[in-house]
């Protein structure tokens, strides 16, 4: 049952070798967590927590943060996650980081155990 089991995985992780592009098998360098640049539930990404919105508040200040993303709540996964930036919830997607850039997205940083937010 366990060498069952192990042959399974390994002809899996074969097929994921063989199907796969090199760049995904070795992860994109230029892509970043996005904020603010998603645009429904399905494209956002796992995890907004009360300290992203707190960053990006503080980043913004409170009258801009209300104006774009005044409707965001803190939720566990992309399934949960409302529509996004356009109808003011902040979200979180990932993109190269020019395309962030360009599309006026933010970047949240984790540094000394707080979070920052700056323009990508």
């Amino acid at each position: 049952m366990k060498k069952d089991k192990l042959l399974m995985a390994a002809i899996a992780g074969i097929t994921l070798g063989v199907t796969a592009s090199p760049k995904a098998i070795a992860g994109d360098k230029d892509e970043v967590k996005c904020w603010g640049i998603n645009s429904c539930g399905s494209h956002a990404k796992c995890s907004v927590g009360e300290d992203d919105l707190a960053a990006l508040k503080t980043l913004l200040g409170a009258k801009e943060y209300a104006a774009r993303y005044g409707k965001s709540e803190t939720h566990g996964c992309g399934s949960h996650a409302s529509c996004g930036s356009s109808s003011q919830i902040l979200n979180w997607t990932t993109a190269s980081a020019g395309e962030c850039k360009t599309k006026g997205g933010f970047l949240i940083e984790t540094a000394g155990g707080k979070k920052t937010a700056k323009k990508a």
